[in-house]
């Protein structure tokens, strides 16, 4: 997940957060005007606890993303309080289907809480524990794996989730660019977990990859083949 959204200073971090001047972070965060008291609320609190969360610009992005492919069945594989989750379910209708893992039952409790308060149209479903055990129980495939877990397990999440994927679909990883360790230290786990991720995506001929520098970046493959 991407650092808590808000920052005073005016230069990228070299590591652990954003890599955009916090001034053009806030101008595009400014654009967006109807995100919703729920949204914010979620936000609010991710800033208070320090929690992190993919933010605005993340989160208007998984929307999008899931619109462009009439998106109906999406599985996250790492969702915290539901803050990027709620951002799917704007773009599900009623028949879609909405997957949450967490390893935390009270993270879970209250993304239940606040998607309930947010009315969310389709189908929900919570998986407390570990996210690729889950992902096993869970059968077909997904229009979209959002992928947000310990990063030192990204390489696993590439042979579990990828081919759970249809053809036409996303496999979508935050944090891709680690806070900038991933052109600089790659002794921590963690940091080589994300490095392999890469080079995994850019290598699979079955997959389209692309890493979008927002926040703390965001790849998106689409499933080819």
């Amino acid at each position: 997940m991407a650092k808590r959204i808000g920052s005073k200073t005016d230069s990228p971090r070299g590591r652990g957060g954003d890599i955009v001047f916090p001034s053009i972070e806030r101008y595009l965060e400014g654009l967006d005007g109807n995100r919703g008291s729920v949204l914010r609320e979620m936000e609010e609190l991710a800033a208070a606890t320090d929690f992190p969360i993919v933010g605005p610009l993340v989160g208007r992005t998984l929307e999008l993303l899931a619109r462009s492919i009439g998106a109906r069945r999406v599985v996250e594989l790492g969702s915290g309080f539901g803050y990027s989750a709620l951002w799917f379910a704007r773009a599900l209708s009623e028949e879609g289907e909405l997957i949450l893992t967490d390893g935390s039952a009270r993270q879970s409790q209250q993304a239940r809480e606040f998607l309930g308060r947010a009315g969310v149209r389709c189908r929900v479903r919570y998986e407390v524990g570990d996210a690729l055990e889950a992902l096993g129980r869970i059968a077909g495939e997904f229009d979209i794996v959002f992928n947000d877990i310990d990063k030192e397990r990204y390489p696993a999440v590439f042979l579990e989730a990828v081919p759970r994927v249809r053809v036409g679909g996303y496999f979508l990883s935050d944090n891709m660019l680690w806070g900038g360790r991933v052109v600089g230290d790659r002794t921590l786990a963690s940091t080589r977990g994300v490095v392999e991720l890469t080079r995994l995506l850019y290598s699979a001929p079955h997959l389209c990859t692309a890493i979008l520098p927002i926040r703390d970046g965001l790849s998106v493959s689409l499933r080819l083949s």
